[in-house]
């Protein structure tokens, strides 16, 4: 099994490479220009270009800490690998968003948004699981799955949840890049 973080870095660079190949500069973001990062390349005309980097001194535990619960291994991986974009994709025909560090200030409220996340979980008594990619229906997210770290489709309004992949590393290396 490959290690997801070495998965993230895979895709990371499938990521990269499309934007060469499709639009010949690294992957532009308008939505993050005049926001501070460590992986910021170059601005042009309103919009931000971008590599990944290694992330430094992140961790998960305050989140694990307030919610009292330990994290999947696989959690800790992807959030603490690198600040990078985040990266559009398919998987099977679904459209995604992985969702990425741009900066410290943005891991801060990733751990507060997955504090939210996993409390509303608590309440509405339901596996505890952790984001890591948006969907355009706004009532789904993918997630990992926090006691078996399978990778889910999971249902926000009715808990329907669908395995994707038994794992994130797996998951990771089918998806298919887009570059928009």
């Amino acid at each position: 099994m490959t290690k997801p973080s070495l998965a993230l870095k895979d895709f990371t660079q499938r990521y990269v490479d499309e934007w060469q190949a499709t639009c010949h500069h690294d992957p532009k973001s308008y939505e993050l220009y005049d926001i501070a990062s460590p992986c910021i390349t170059s601005t042009h005309d309103s919009a931000v270009f971008w590599r990944p980097v290694p992330a430094q001194d992140h961790s998960l535990t305050i989140v694990e800490q307030v919610i009292f619960i330990t994290l999947h291994p696989d959690a800790h991986d992807f959030y603490q690998t690198q600040y990078a974009g985040d990266m559009a994709a398919t998987f099977n025909g679904l459209t995604l968003t992985l969702i990425q560090i741009w900066n410290d200030d943005d891991f801060s409220r990733l751990e507060q948004n997955l504090i939210a996340h996993l409390n509303m979980q608590k309440k509405l008594k339901r596996r505890p699981s952790v984001f890591i990619a948006s969907t355009s229906d706004n009532t789904e997210i993918i997630t990992i799955d926090n006691q078996t770290g399978n990778i889910m489709l999971e249902r926000l309004v009715d808990n329907e949840n669908q395995i994707l992949a038994d794992n994130l590393a797996e998951f990771l290396a089918q998806l298919k890049p887009i570059a928009q």
